[in-house]
């Protein structure tokens, strides 16, 4: 069992961030995979489509065929690639952890001291930018990670199980309370809307960063609580640490006949499931607390870990296949500098939606910002390529890097294997 007791106490300018040859590229190009299905779930809150009235959103251009597309997003990517996302998390995890351990090294100051560098990136991230941050969830629970190293494998799954049905749990007990009376009156949230959807439109960048600071104490995080997400993405963390002690993603054509079976039940689970799920996501009745709301933590707590797994276990099928894996790794350059994409995908949504660059909040619907989503990625895809040829990391992996090891690490490819004390 992977434990950080009895490491030996040695000087950190001894341990180094993994090197390219320690990579295993599958998980750069499943990280890249899930940037993409996060970026697409996102552009429903960065276009402000989020905010307008069901009136507004009818009322845009081609909303017939927009309503068909938002389903589809709801089916394919809501959830499921957060949750990919997460369970890569925890496979770095272990993979941070088995490197300090083989050095002899003491890990968890070194991992705290970078959860603490990811949550003020989160921070940054929320109120500049996207109140939608991820970030600082991940950073959150990652202290609580480290409670679980001491862990059998049996009690990761076991604890995997339970976090994932409590969301059912939690949103119970609301339901149950409001039974016999009626559902919730959320329409005065529209009023509040407008207003976070004016000031993205023509507001000062001083009074967007007061509205983001405002969404994510009194909007975002409320609503992770009210949805149990910390309960989700913490049991992918542990899932991700399950799998990294398997080494499920070393040598993966041993692994085919269990990536089959995860396919395989990961759809028969999923598709209905998230069927239901799209479908629910169209009503308000889960945070109305009206009688059908039950429906949805229930399929999203089977359906949505079932089909995200299955995407990640398909892609790790594929990647056996070498012409699959020719064509899959185009995403591993994206996926390897995930952190600055994902940030940067942000800082580009900030410029076409809000009254700092075009000012085009609330201007179209899911046509239109899914493919304005998809050419943002063809961008990053390429640029990813092109600054690996020249560069170790992305700059903000650089970055987090220097600070966790608190020393400049070498950044262009032609440099030795040198680091600088940071000052």
């Amino acid at each position: 069992m992977i434990t950080i007791a009895n490491l030996k106490k040695v000087n950190m300018s001894t341990i180094q961030p993994t090197s390219r040859k320690e990579r295993y590229k599958v998980l750069d190009v499943l990280r890249g995979f899930a940037l993409i299905g996060v970026l697409i779930a996102n552009m429903f809150a960065h276009s402000g489509y989020f905010f307008m009235t069901p009136e507004a959103q009818n009322n845009l251009p081609n909303a017939e065929a927009g309503n068909i597309l938002l389903w589809i997003i709801h089916f394919t990517t809501d959830g499921k690639f957060y949750s990919i996302f997460s369970l890569l998390f925890g496979i770095g995890f272990a993979l941070q952890l088995n490197r300090a351990k083989a050095n002899g090294v003491k890990f968890t100051g070194r991992f705290m001291r970078r959860l603490f560098i990811l949550l003020l990136f989160g921070i940054l991230h929320a109120f500049l930018f996207f109140v939608g941050d991820i970030l600082t969830v991940y950073a959150l629970l990652g202290f609580v990670l480290l409670f679980f190293t001491k862990f059998s494998n049996r009690s990761l799954l076991i604890w995997t199980a339970i976090l994932l049905t409590l969301p059912i749990f939690q949103y119970s007990l609301k339901w149950i309370g409001n039974l016999g009376n009626p559902p919730l009156d959320l329409s005065g949230q529209y009023a509040f809307f407008e207003t976070i959807l004016q000031t993205y439109k023509t507001g000062s960048y001083k009074d967007i960063i007061m509205i983001n600071i405002g969404g994510t104490f009194f909007g975002r995080y409320p609503d992770l609580i009210f949805t149990g997400r910390f309960f989700k993405v913490l049991a992918m963390f542990l899932l991700g640490y399950w799998v990294a002690r398997k080494t499920l993603f070393r040598n993966l054509e041993t692994h085919i006949s269990f990536f089959k079976k995860v396919v395989k039940w990961g759809f028969l689970i999923g598709i209905p499931c998230n069927t239901i799920l799209a479908q629910m996501m169209t009503t308000d009745a889960y945070y109305n607390l009206a009688p059908k709301g039950i429906i949805q933590p229930l399929v999203y707590a089977f359906g949505v870990p079932a089909l995200g797994l299955a995407y990640a276990a398909g892609l790790a099928w594929l990647y056996t296949n070498p012409f699959w894996q020719k064509k899959l790794e185009i995403l591993a350059p994206f996926g390897q500098m995930a952190l600055t994409n994902y940030i940067t995908q942000s800082i580009i949504c900030v410029f076409i939606y809000q009254s700092v660059g075009l000012g085009l909040t609330g201007e179209h619907g899911p046509v239109t910002f899914t493919l304005i989503g998809l050419c943002i990625l063809l961008f990053q895809i390429v640029f990813s390529k092109l600054w690996l040829t020249k560069f170790r990391f992305g700059p903000l992996e650089w970055l987090w890097r220097s600070l966790t090891y608190l020393k400049f690490q070498p950044i262009l490819k032609q440099q030795k294997d040198i680091v600088t004390n940071i000052q």
